[in-house]
């Protein structure tokens, strides 16, 4: 007898067992086969800096892993690798916080191995987690965006921007952190509210001495004003334009100029233009060839510009210099304001303006071809298409992907010390790292100069990670295959990294490959905590993922994962988790009902039916149960059976997840477990051979595709039964390499309304029953019924369904 009559559900067995049992057959290896289609992943590789995991990591990879699990079963050739983003700032920060070192204090080789230390470790948690959770990756198809595979590719194709013209070297206006030391990208800035002082603050005409007021919420950067601005229409100040204002504090002249730019009504009507504060300020500096007077050092303090407020920070600075002006009566009024600031994301500290040489990938002259791939991709959903043409359209600089940081895929260039010329490592050589390597010349191809000089930055980490969509490929050694893996099939990730992510590995892709990254952009949201809050180590507002795990098991959290909608955040609710529970429960006990039935229901050599019996029912072959039709019940559940199929089916290739959970669980609950399973027993325990054999002919092979439409989202368990159940019947070792469910041809003709009113009427006397108090298994002597149902032809399956002797 089967084991599984003796045992109660444990998760933790279960899911124990079957993870072994994946890893040993090889399950989710890719397996090139020219007879299948690819489906190509471009999973989202995890930053490795985190101690502690969380439902928003289970949520977001499992929402992708969902639809993986599908496509194999639908018989693509899945390609899943997994990569781990294991270099940039976040990872330093990580580092310089756990050990608490200060980078800039120790050698740079001593903090990297500190870097790759943290990064092997935090890969191996991240593994650990995807594993628990059976997330079907292949293991045997990993990569980091610190390894030599991913540097040679991610430096190839700087390379190749630069042989084509789209990247550039210029000493320029760059957006710089002051606490991160190092540049950043216009992707790199978030949008913060902050409380802050309009200061009103007092020029003077050079030769009449005559005030003129400026409205500014920066006063630190007054050493660095370069000119006023007025719009050329404003008459109150028609007669300064072209005469020059004195800077107060510093007394040095500006001249005043016109844009058509400046508000009228914003401040006093007077603008002040410094180098730099902000776009504005950029903007008129380059149109008009304005003067520069770059104030803030690379740790924002301020210059030898500041006079007596060198050296000190901008907040100190700005506190100090209002003092200064508030003496001098240079202040006329403060007004509170609340403005938004571009921050730094990983840090959280306000951007700055300052000059310094970078490398810079042309953007900003492609809005067009940009735009066209809205229309060129597949978007799930369509809205988050959106989020993409906005940042398109708001786009302002290029693209700087050079990084002052320690641990980072280096730029593979050299200089020429006497003339700046730029040398390129040469393809062969990759990858390189220039501080260490030798250059590929001995002298400078421009000028013959025979000093060259190493790149010491490194690049953005974004122009890394830009490259996964062809680096995947790399991981296999034919060159036949890789040809198959690029394109890849789908791109999912949260919606906060289109901007930056699928952006940017559309711009590597068009320029090295006139090619699209991927054809299909799934969107997720993000986990929150039950109260709606971003889950965050800081908050301290979440359980951690290991404890979720042995508390409740991976497919319980794995069905509260998909009770998300694309591109919508989540609520973690425990209440969903225990239902989920709850469903494995019920699919364990219905497993259990329907082995009990078919066990002594079949001859010994039928035991796990023949293959192909049940292709089409309504016309069993010979050889199998020797039955000749189905009941109207049997044909009914089929029905619904089909329709859940199409539902499910259409769901999952929509990356409607949510969608297809709803489905499956409204007819496996309501239609089956609640109407059929109980509509049969008295058949199942009836005379009638044949009506028997039908029965569990039915209830066998429902079961079957309940199993398989779960299987995606429920990986365990639905193992766990299928093995018991179904492995001999179907033949294949694993449910998740089986076939997806499909419609079943049915060619017995019935009258599903009419039935359907015989339901209505077991749903009248269920209500008279749990009314009275009345257990729906006591039969009850008579019953007048009020539903109108032909009781010529569902009178005995009324009374046999929910027990009552006689039906009026």
């Amino acid at each position: 007898m089967s084991d599984l009559l003796k045992r109660k559900y444990n998760f933790s067995e279960i899911e124990d067992k079957w993870k072994k049992y994946w890893d040993k057959e090889k399950l989710y290896e890719f397996k090139f086969d020219e007879k299948k289609p690819p489906y190509v992943v471009d999973t989202p590789p995890p930053y490795v800096s985190a101690d502690h995991l969380h439902v928003g990591h289970i949520m977001s990879y499992s929402q992708a892993e969902f639809v993986v699990r599908y496509k194999r079963m639908q018989g693509f050739n899945v390609f899943y690798p997994m990569g781990f983003d294991d270099n940039g700032l976040p990872t330093e920060r990580f580092v310089e916080k756990k050990y608490k070192v200060d980078k800039k204090k120790i050698s740079k080789s001593e903090f990297i191995k500190l870097c790759l230390k943290e990064t092997e470790k935090g890969s191996e948690t991240y593994k650990n987690l995807w594993t628990n959770l059976g997330i079907s990756v292949d293991w045997s198809k990993t990569y980091s965006t610190i390894s030599p595979k991913a540097q040679k590719v991610s430096q190839w194709s700087l390379i190749d921007l630069y042989k084509k013209g789209h990247l550039y070297r210029k000493k320029m206006p760059i957006m710089w952190c002051p606490k991160c030391m190092t540049a950043i990208a216009q992707a790199d800035l978030e949008d913060q509210e902050d409380k802050a002082k309009m200061n009103y603050i007092n020029f003077k005409q050079k030769d009449s001495g005559k005030d003129l007021p400026i409205a500014t919420t920066r006063p630190e950067l007054i050493a660095a004003c370069v000119a006023l601005y007025v719009n050329p229409k404003d008459k109150r100040f028609k007669d300064l334009v072209g005469k020059k204002a004195i800077v107060p504090l510093f007394n040095y002249e500006v001249p005043i100029k016109t844009s058509e730019t400046v508000e009228m009504e914003k401040g006093t009507g007077l603008m002040m233009v410094c180098t730099w504060g902000d776009q504005e300020d950029l903007e008129k500096w380059a149109k008009d060839d304005l003067d520069s007077r770059p104030l803030l050092e690379e740790d924002g303090r301020l210059n030898e510009l500041g006079g007596e407020f060198k050296g000190m920070k901008v907040l100190t600075a700005r506190e100090k210099i209002i003092e200064r002006l508030k003496q001098k009566k240079f202040l006329v009024k403060q007004e509170d304001k609340v403005r938004t600031l571009n921050i730094h994301e990983r840090c959280s500290t306000p951007m700055e303006i300052i000059s310094s040489q970078q490398w810079f990938v042309k953007i900003t002259d492609k809005e067009e071809e940009w735009m066209e791939y809205t229309k060129k991709l597949n978007w799930y959903p369509k809205s988050s298409a959106k989020i993409y043409e906005t940042w398109v359209k708001s786009l302002k600089w290029d693209w700087c992907v050079s990084r002052q940081r320690y641990f980072g895929v280096p730029i593979p260039v050299w200089y020429c010390k006497k003339c700046n010329e730029p040398i390129f490592a040469k393809e062969k050589d990759l990858p390189v790292n220039p501080l260490e390597d030798k250059p590929p010349v001995d002298k400078c191809p421009k000028c013959a100069f025979e000093k060259l000089i190493p790149e010491e930055d490194v690049m953005d980490t974004w122009a890394t990670s830009a490259c996964t969509p062809f680096l995947l490929r790399e991981l296999v050694k034919d060159k036949k295959i890789k040809k198959e893996l690029f394109p890849a099939t789908l791109r999912p990730n949260g919606y906060d990294i289109i901007r930056t992510w699928d952006f940017y590995s559309i711009v590597k892709s068009h320029y090295n490959f006139d090619s699209i990254p991927f054809e299909d952009m799934m969107i997720s949201g993000h986990g929150l905590d039950e109260h709606g809050r971003k889950i965050s180590k800081r908050l301290g507002n979440y359980v951690p993922s290991d404890k979720l795990l042995s508390d409740y098991g991976a497919d319980a959290i794995r069905y509260w994962a998909t009770g998300a909608t694309l591109a919508q955040n989540l609520r973690f609710s425990e209440k969903e988790v225990k239902k989920g529970n709850r469903t494995n429960i019920k699919l364990w006990n219905v497993g259990r009902f329907v082995l009990m039935q078919t066990l002594p229901s079949l001859p010994s050599q039928e035991r796990h039916f023949q293959k192909g019996t049940f292709d089409s029912f309504g016309s069993p072959r010979s050889g199998g149960w020797g039955f000749s039709a189905f009941d109207d019940m049997d044909l009914w559940i089929l029905e619904e059976l089909n329709e859940t199929i199409s539902k499910a089916t259409e769901g999952f290739e929509k990356y409607t997840y949510s969608q297809v959970k709803n489905e499956v669980d409204a007819f496996f609950w309501n239609k089956f477990a609640d109407y059929y399973i109980e509509f049969l027993k008295y058949r199942l325990n009836g005379d009638d051979k044949e009506s028997k054999q039908a029965a569990v002919s039915t209830l066998f092979i429902v079961f079957l595709n309940i199993l398989k439409l779960y299987a995606p989202m429920l990986p365990f368990i639905t193992e766990e039964l299928y093995q018991e159940l179904y492995r001999e019947f179907e033949g294949k070792k694993s449910i998740h390499i089986s076939k997806w469910p499909k419609k079943i041809k049915i060619k017995q003709k019935f009258n599903r309304k009419e039935f359907e009113k015989a339901i209505a009427a077991i749903d009248e006397i269920r209500a008279y029953k749990s009314r009275n108090g009345i257990s729906l298994g006591k039969e009850i002597e008579e019953y007048q019924l009020k539903t109108k149902v032909d009781l010529k032809k569902y009178k005995e399956f009324i009374k046999g369904a929910i027990k009552v002797k006689k039906l009026i």
